[in-house]
């Protein structure tokens, strides 16, 4: 017997299955050329429970980006908190960003998408977007200065360009699946520019 789901288990539901539409239509299409009724049709519902979800447009980018940090997150804090040294958390930082993107394609695209669109449309500028997300590589570039695996330097600055070669290649490695190259050329390039 299937178990009846209580109406805000109802509401969540239809909210996941209007963010996981959105997701696919924004990889698809780019972010400007989808509508709101084009999000609700791909989901399987009306335009009014596209309402009763999201206060407007910007509440639907927010929910898109939520659950594609969340899952990379949590994959990136896995997989650097098993090692130990720093140049291996930072290795194992830019190979698990990397296979992301090419197993997750279209939540890449998605993304990037969605993280282009705001900065274009006049909302959040790209280093104030991605600021939040420098918060690991930051500590990882601590714990390597502090360790004397790696040189001093600004971590902000480091950790914003090592955010930006990432997203930049992260279109070309959901499209080619080239994974393992682009990590090997970061890494190389990474370690070089901070081991001490």
């Amino acid at each position: 017997m299937t178990k009846r789901l209580t109406r805000v288990e109802r509401r969540e539901q239809t909210r996941v299955e209007l963010v996981e539409a959105a997701i696919g239509l924004f990889a698809a299409h780019g972010v400007s050329s989808v509508s709101v009724e084009a999000v609700a049709e791909e989901a399987g519902y009306s335009r009014g429970a596209y309402h009763s979800n999201f206060s407007g447009r910007d509440e639907l980018l927010a929910a898109v980006v939520q659950v594609v940090v969340s899952d990379l997150g949590a994959e990136l804090r896995q997989r650097t908190d098993a090692e130990e040294r720093a140049i291996a958390k930072l290795s194992e930082y830019i190979r698990t960003f990397a296979a992301y993107c090419a197993r997750e394609p279209g939540r890449t695209r998605a993304l990037v998408a969605v993280v282009s669109h705001r900065t274009t449309a006049g909302g959040p500028d790209y280093d104030s977007m991605v600021d939040e997300s420098l918060g690991d590589l930051i500590a990882i570039f601590e714990q390597g200065q502090e360790s004397g695996e790696m040189r001093r330097f600004d971590r902000v600055v480091m950790a914003r360009l090592l955010r930006r070669a990432l997203d930049g290649e992260a279109v070309r490695i959901a499209a080619e699946g080239a994974a393992s190259a682009v990590a090997d050329e970061l890494v190389a390039n990474f370690v070089h520019a901070t081991r001490a």
